[in-house]
């Protein structure tokens, strides 16, 4: 069974924790960092100088009074069960391996001959320290006894002077910024670096400087004086603008190694490799490079940048042979390495070991410990291709790169109904009315519709999501158009939604309205109804003319018109012809907007029907917005009178 079946992993950190403190408290010029992971370290400042994103550690009083006493109050080894004592030596040995170079006497006379759970180097350095941890620590009971006395009389004080709390206030800042990766300083010291949206916690409450720095521009306002209050967020905005080429020069660097880091004035800037000039502003710069595992000489170069002027640095590196702890006993210390991770989109989140490192690709770690890391990059809407990546940071492959491809799993659709909000259903779920704005997963999809009254209800439509191919549909909730136009079984005429014309025409001339000429309303006797009757329009004239009605409507101007429009009329010709005529011919002309529709048009007659016959066309492809007219005339070829009851026009 292995240590982390034997304890929780929580138990495993603290005596992790343990451990490093009695060890490292030997050694003062080691110190707490914490990283941004909530990670700590123990660095030296010279070592700290070299790691950009680590700061130092500086616990509250009550907080640093706890830690001081736990952690100097550690529980009596002959207290302790078999598997933790076996768990801390462990801890022992590697630690003086590694910074002294050979295990102490005092604990190699405790060692067993067999570890019944062995570590790793690599377990021991996978399992973190972290903020939590370290400010957890509780209270151990001989620590409780020996000083409630002293907790007594100092109850008062502790009360006013700590607020008798165990967590001290605290706040946060939230900066907003328009450009990232830019050094953030809190009262002159740096706090980490800038994003579009960037928020820093526990704050200790308290009156700050807060400002952004980042070579080549000029940030507005120069810095913000800023009140912090308990449990509080803090809203400040920057605006940093490029320097104006009359304010700024450029260095150029060259290095043995083109993939080495280029730090300048502390910002991580890239790849030497990436980009051959860089501008700064006029004045004095410190210029350093980085690789894992290598000496770059020299340490560092302090430029002056003259407007308009290109400065040269050239750096030399050679591998590192760096010793242990003040020892000088040439022991090759263990090297922090790097690891960038790219992406072929912006925006991803990069999560190492499950763990939200709060940064996005393009990215590089400069601070890792040796180790595995498993990377993955999530962003709302992408699937991740690999969905993981597994890493080994080590002292001979101190550096990594790892790149992901973000497929859009999700797209933008927008999906709006007009003139009115009708439901909008997708896939048979109803995601909204009148407006639809969401993601949808690429593939196809089926769009539909709910009814409402007086309007025709869409078709529904099959949709094909694609990635970077946004959808955007508006669909037209059409109303039900209705128009009519009859004679009554009474004799008078009827019509909804229009206009009913009557007069003549010519062969060479269209309509013309008229009181004298048109079709009259007629009673049949055998049908028992009232018909309109077409025949010729002047008697006692040549030509005679032709019966001609006209009906005329308006169709809305905003609408989208895939729609089928149709026309139904009910008519019927008859045998009884013209006067002096002795044989009978059927010619009925029927236009639509100007369109001839009566072509193939031949209608029955009512002495065969003993009614009217139903007669049907498709005119979708001819009606229009605005004013829309239909006309129905005999012809100079027809010589029998043609009956009319009704005319409608529908969708």
């Amino acid at each position: 069974m292995s240590p982390k079946k034997t304890f929780s992993y929580r138990s495993l950190q603290l005596i992790k924790s343990e451990e490093y403190y009695r060890f490292f408290s030997q050694y003062p010029e080691y110190q707490l960092y914490l990283n941004h992971l909530g990670e700590l370290h123990w660095m030296t400042e010279e070592e700290a100088e070299n790691q950009h994103e680590f700061f130092i550690y500086t616990p509250g009083p009550l907080a640093r009074l706890k830690q001081k006493l736990h952690f100097r109050s550690l529980p009596s080894w002959n207290k302790l069960s078999p598997p933790e004592r076996e768990l801390r030596l462990q801890f022992r040995q590697y630690l003086e391996k590694k910074y002294l170079g050979q295990v102490q006497p005092q604990t190699e006379r405790l060692l067993p001959d067999h570890w019944e759970h062995p570590l790793t180097e690599e377990d021991i350095e996978g399992i973190p320290i972290t903020l939590d941890i370290i400010e957890s620590s509780g209270w151990r009971k001989p620590v409780i006894l020996a000083g409630v006395f002293l907790l007594l009389i100092l109850a008062v004080g502790l009360y006013f002077s700590l607020g008798f709390n165990q967590k001290e206030l605290t706040g946060k800042i939230k900066i907003y910024s328009n450009v990232k990766s830019a050094s953030i300083f809190l009262d002159d010291t740096k706090i980490g670096y800038s994003d579009s949206v960037k928020i820093i916690s526990n704050i200790p409450i308290g009156n700050y400087r807060l400002s952004l720095e980042k070579p080549g521009f000029d940030c507005t306002p120069p810095f913000h004086e800023i009140e912090v209050f308990p449990d509080s967020v803090v809203e400040v905005n920057f605006f940093l603008s490029p320097v104006a080429s009359t304010d700024m020069g450029y260095v150029q660097i060259t290095t043995d190694f083109p993939d080495s880091r280029i730090f300048i004035d502390n910002n991580y800037l890239g790849r030497v490799e990436e980009q051959p000039l860089y501008p700064l502003s006029t004045g004095t710069h410190r210029v350093t490079v980085k690789k894992s595992g290598y000496i770059t000489s020299p340490a560092e170069e302090i430029v002056t940048i003259y407007p308009g002027d290109t400065t040269l640095v050239i750096f030399h590196q050679v591998r590192a042979t760096t010793q242990g702890p003040g020892k000088g006993d040439g022991k090759i210390r263990v090297q922090n390495g790097t690891l960038e991770v790219t992406a072929n989109t912006s925006g991803a989140r990069i999560y190492l070991n499950e763990m939200d490192t709060g940064k996005e690709a393009d990215y590089v770690f400069t601070n890792l410990a040796p180790g595995t890391y498993h990377v993955k990059l999530v962003k709302e809407g992408y699937r991740s291709v690999p969905e993981e990546q597994v890493i080994t940071i080590t002292q001979q492959n101190p550096s990594a790169e790892v790149g992901f491809e973000l497929i859009k799993e999700y797209e933008d659709v927008r999906i709006i109904t007009q003139p009115v909000d009708g439901q909008i259903f997708i896939d048979g779920k109803l995601v909204g009315k009148g407006k639809y704005v969401g993601k949808l997963k690429v593939g196809e999809h089926t769009v539909s519709f709910g009814d409402l009254p007086d309007y025709n209800t869409p078709n529904s439509q099959r949709i094909s999501v694609q990635p970077n191919m946004p959808v955007n549909i508006t669909v037209q909730y059409f109303p039900n158009i209705q128009i009519l136009a009859e004679v009554t079984r009474d004799g008078n005429i009827r019509t909804q939604a229009c206009e009913v014309s009557f007069g003549y025409t010519f062969s060479d001339r269209g309509f013309s309205p008229s009181n004298e000429a048109g079709p009259d309303i007629v009673f049949h006797e055998k049908l028992n109804d009232y018909y309109w009757k077409f025949g010729f329009a002047f008697p006692f004239r040549n030509p005679k003319g032709n019966d001609a009605l006209k009906l005329t409507f308006t169709m809305p101007q905003d609408l989208n018109f895939q729609q089928k429009f149709t026309l139904k009329i009910f008519a019927a010709a008859s045998k009884e012809n013209y006067p002096l005529t002795i044989s009978g011919k059927v010619d009925i002309k029927i236009r639509f907007n100007g369109k001839i529709l009566s072509y193939y048009y031949k209608p029955r007659f009512l002495e065969e029907l003993n009614g009217m016959e139903e007669s049907r066309w498709d005119i979708s492809s001819y009606i229009r917005p605005g004013v829309n007219s239909l006309e129905i005339s005999t012809t100079d070829k027809n010589n029998t009178f043609y009956y009319l009851k009704r005319i409608v026009i529908f969708n």
